[in-house]
């Protein structure tokens, strides 16, 4: 009796947890959700040397049963004290929290009360980035994959053996550029769909420039795509559902080397972190749009602004930041967006068995992007995100930025990396690389502005007839780009 007066005493004089001010008036006007969030554990988990001595299916397995594990033990005595107040629960393990329902202002504050280090605050709600439907057209050419050069990099991969999972609206399954390479992995946490359907069109579009298989529109054809939809029939996201996506992203069966999303909203708001910490632990490279909220500075969004992933801004055909694009920096003063590629006026596939839309946006810069890395990926097996990042921030490929992107915080406007175009503008030439031959059949012109540049790796791909120039090389990139797949000139 002594032991349980003492534990009650101890409880009784514990922290407890917090209420963001924003639930509170939800509640009263209303609301009756909200998050129990509770403090990351992913860290602990990826910092265990268990985990570490692991590779593949059995890292990502231990990985998935360690978060499981740990999360439902955290989670414990919160469910049960809501359970007593006649609250429904959800939990989640990727990022550890509670979706909480059927709250009142009564209740809210007995949950508050709760001995414990947590947060209780309004679920994040987010959209896909709006996109511009422009016209309905075919044409065969698709100016942004030829733009990235990826027909030639399909002499030597269009993708093969990679798996791109779309979060989006869906996917629209019965187009004629998507049935043959569904990877056959679907979830829908909004309506538990059988299989993937797409009845808003975003995602299909989406999927459509990532790999798909006619008409000219995706950057790896032979990749296969998988899908979770994390966005309702309006384009509209709940954090529980883009969570249990990004859960069913670690066990999905085939699971994905890459996840392109094309949503988001607000900014400097770190909800999404834990899950994409864990995807990176998996060897699941992220890619995210910047958003579309520009010209001005500092406009970017969650989550793309947040670090340990690849974030997505838009150009025009002719190389320019494409005005609507978010520009950096993020609030931590931090480069962003990482990649910029093709988002204005792309064509891709829409709701029917074959018709194309196009669209423009950061959501459709963000799939050329993820397809880019299915090719890298493709032809690059052992490659991971720091290959993939190095790969995609190293193109020396540098268009004049405007006045308006030399006020985020640039003193000139020549200056790379940037917070519009950043070091990246169209991912031109970032399939293949190859080291400084001697002789060779094709001519390389190549212009360094570090003295041992000889020591190092080139980076690009050498079409039949072209030269390969390099010029305005900073140091970053003349000391970073070392271990590329080697190839030669034919």
């Amino acid at each position: 009796m002594k032991l349980l007066l003492v534990l009650a005493a101890t409880l009784a004089v514990a922290a407890a947890g917090t209420v963001d001010p924003a639930l509170n008036l939800a509640i009263q006007q209303g609301s009756t959700e909200a998050i129990l969030a509770l403090p990351a554990i992913v860290d602990q988990v990826q910092s265990n040397p268990s985990l570490l001595s692991l590779s593949g299916d059995a890292k990502v397995s231990a990985l998935v049963a360690s978060l499981q594990g740990l999360t439902s033990a955290a989670q414990a005595p919160y469910v049960q004290v809501a359970s007593s107040l006649g609250l429904e629960t959800q939990t989640y393990w990727g990022s550890n929290i509670i979706h909480v329902k059927g709250l009142t202002s009564q209740t809210l504050a007995s949950l508050a009360a709760t001995p414990g280090e947590f947060t209780l605050r309004k679920p994040v709600t987010v959209r896909m980035t709006p996109s511009i439907v422009e016209t309905n057209a075919t044409q065969n050419a698709q100016w942004g994959v030829a733009k990235i050069r990826a027909p030639e990099a399909w002499a030597r991969t269009q993708g093969e053996g990679t798996v791109v999972c779309i979060i989006d609206t869906g996917v629209n399954l019965g187009h004629v550029a998507l049935a043959d390479a569904y990877g056959g992995a679907w979830s829908d946490p909004y309506y538990n769909t059988a299989g993937p359907t797409d009845q808003q069109g975003h995602g299909s579009h989406c999927a459509g420039t990532v790999l798909g298989r006619a008409n000219g529109v995706g950057v790896a054809p032979a990749a296969q795509w998988v899908a979770c939809r994390g966005l309702n029939h309006q384009g509209s996201g709940t954090e529980p559902n883009l969570i249990s996506c990004a859960q069913w992203v670690l066990t999905a069966n085939p699971r994905p080397n890459i996840v392109s999303n094309s949503w988001g909203g607000g900014s400097n708001n770190p909800w999404y972190n834990q899950v994409v910490s864990a995807w990176r632990s998996a060897g699941i490279i992220p890619v995210f749009a910047i958003g579309n909220s520009g010209p001005g500075c500092r406009t970017v969004i969650s989550p793309g602004d947040q670090p340990n992933l690849i974030s997505v801004g838009a150009t025009t055909d002719t190389d320019a930041m494409a005005t609507f694009s978010s520009r950096g920096p993020n609030a931590a003063g931090a480069l962003k967006p990482e990649v910029s590629a093709p988002g204005n006026n792309i064509v891709s596939c829409g709701t029917g068995a074959n018709n194309y839309v196009t669209m423009s946006g950061t959501s459709m810069a963000t799939p050329h992007t993820a397809g880019a890395i299915a090719l890298l990926m493709s032809a690059n097996p052992s490659w991971g995100f720091d290959e993939i990042f190095t790969a995609l921030t190293t193109t020396p490929v540098h268009p004049t930025l405007s006045n308006a992107d030399r006020n985020c915080g640039l003193p000139e406007g020549g200056d790379f990396p940037n917070h519009a175009l950043e070091a990246t503008t169209v991912l031109q030439g970032v399939f293949m690389a190859t080291k400084l031959y001697a002789a060779t059949s094709k001519k390389l012109s190549l212009y360094f502005d570090d003295e041992n540049a000889q020591e190092f790796v080139g980076h690009g791909f050498i079409g039949k007839g072209q030269d390969l120039i390099f010029k305005e090389i900073h140091a970053q990139f003349v000391t970073s780009v070392r271990k590329y797949f080697d190839f030669s000139a034919e």
